[in-house]
């Protein structure tokens, strides 16, 4: 049996298999004189609350993004920012870095016998937006046993009950998966369920160590 008895590893996409979008934000707010959290709650609203901020609303699936983006927009605007929303995502998108290193470890999971999975929290159109681009370009879907996308149940990370219906749709108890994710929130959340939380930070080695030693995994 694996160090833990972990059968199963669940995923978030942001931050993971792509840059994370807190450095760019931080980065954004000191070039434009704003406070990071300011910025971040204008354009993501709370990531420990679950409100009606826009971005909350395209995360469930209840806005589209032509609809959702103005009202963003708006946000942003109201801190006196000359920052627009296409900016933003542009710095967003350029902190990517290699993640070639995560993709191997859902491989090594995978082949190990160990069910991955996805939970992420995101806006529907982004899930494919056609030229290369979309999250589903970035993850190896074909390695994922459950994909939970927000927009598609209405259901956003660190609620609960995101994480229950995907353990329930692995079939695995809570201290049988761990939870790899970028936001600290999110993986309190899933620890205080008892599943094995892993924050991935700037530097990703500790991570995928931390890992390979609760699945056992050399």
């Amino acid at each position: 049996m694996r160090a833990e008895e972990v059968r199963a590893i669940c995923w978030d996409v942001g931050g993971v298999f792509s840059g994370t979008p807190h450095a760019a934000i931080a980065s954004l707010a000191s070039e434009h004189d704003i406070a990071a959290s300011a910025l971040s709650d204008a354009v993501f609203g709370r990531f420990d609350l679950d409100t009606d901020h826009p971005w909350h609303r395209l995360e469930r699936g209840e806005l589209e993004l032509r609809d959702g983006w103005p009202l963003i927009e708006a946000e942003v605007a109201a801190l006196g920012s000359e920052l627009t929303l296409r900016d933003i995502f542009r710095r967003i998108g350029s902190s990517g870095g290699d993640r070639t290193e995560v993709v191997a470890l859902v491989r090594e999971a995978h082949d190990a016998g160990i069910c991955n999975a996805v939970i992420t929290n995101n806006v529907r159109e982004f899930a494919d937006m056609g030229d290369g681009r979309g999250w589903h370009r970035w993850v190896p879907l074909e390695l994922m046993r459950v994909v939970t996308d927000s927009s598609v149940i209405g259901i956003r990370k660190p609620d609960p009950a995101i994480y229950i219906h995907t353990l329930s749709e692995l079939g695995v108890d809570p201290h049988e998966a761990a939870f790899v994710d970028d936001t600290a929130v999110n993986v309190e959340a899933a620890a205080a369920l008892g599943m094995h939380g892993v924050l991935i930070e700037h530097e990703l080695a500790p991570a995928l160590e931390r890992i390979r030693a609760i699945a056992g995994l050399s």
